[in-house]
């Protein structure tokens, strides 16, 4: 149980207080209320966030005896994230930020951030500083910094809040087509178990 959830009543969470792991080829859609840890435990899976009662192991190992050092391997090579507060760089633009963490692994070619961006209807952007446009093209950047890297699971937190029903369509079928080229599952959270993605198991947390 994280620390911060403590005094909360968590004896109708599929999660909390009970031993629980997500399968290997099994996509999931955390739903909750705001302030039930939505976005906790997806910071407790990517080593964010050590704050918690009890025992969190990724890949057989307690996550309190991995080093910064493996966390940023696991994060670069099997962990893709798009968290809730987005962290854009506000000060580079659209591309380099794209660029910055594709230079990590250059997993992907220009070209292809290129059909990314065309592809979520962000050409026009590019060249601009995340501060310059809407909340919906920030997570739409946001999506796309992370399908440009390697992954074995993609962990999303809320991450079409501000999408409207076109581009989160278009959204959902290139992750559904990137998970399925990388062999990858999806984690993602949201307020509701209304979601497009086939074959997810609905958790209440």
């Amino acid at each position: 149980m994280p620390d911060p959830l403590v005094e909360e009543n968590t004896k109708d969470s599929e999660v909390w207080n009970q031993e629980f792991s997500f399968e290997e080829g099994t996509n999931y859609n955390i739903t909750s209320p705001s302030g039930k840890g939505k976005t906790t435990l997806l910071s407790l899976c990517c080593g964010f966030r050590k704050d918690f009662n009890g025992e969190l192991l990724l890949n057989n190992k307690s996550i309190h005896l991995t080093n910064q050092n493996d966390w940023s391997k696991i994060r670069s090579e099997q962990l893709a994230y798009v968290p809730q507060n987005l962290s854009l760089i506000s000060s580079i633009t659209v591309w380099e930020n794209l660029k910055l963490k594709n230079n990590l692994t250059n997993h992907k070619t220009n070209d292809q951030i290129n059909e990314l961006l065309n592809y979520f209807g962000l050409e026009k952007c590019k060249e601009k500083k995340p501060h310059l446009i809407s909340l919906g093209q920030q997570q739409r950047v946001a999506i796309i910094r992370a399908l440009i890297q390697p992954f074995e699971t993609l962990i999303m937190d809320e991450p079409f809040s501000h999408i409207d029903k076109a581009n989160f369509k278009n959204a959902c079928e290139i992750i559904e087509l990137t998970c399925e080229k990388e062999n990858a599952n999806l984690i993602i959270t949201s307020l509701n178990d209304k979601t497009i993605f086939r074959n997810i198991e609905q958790l209440c947390l």
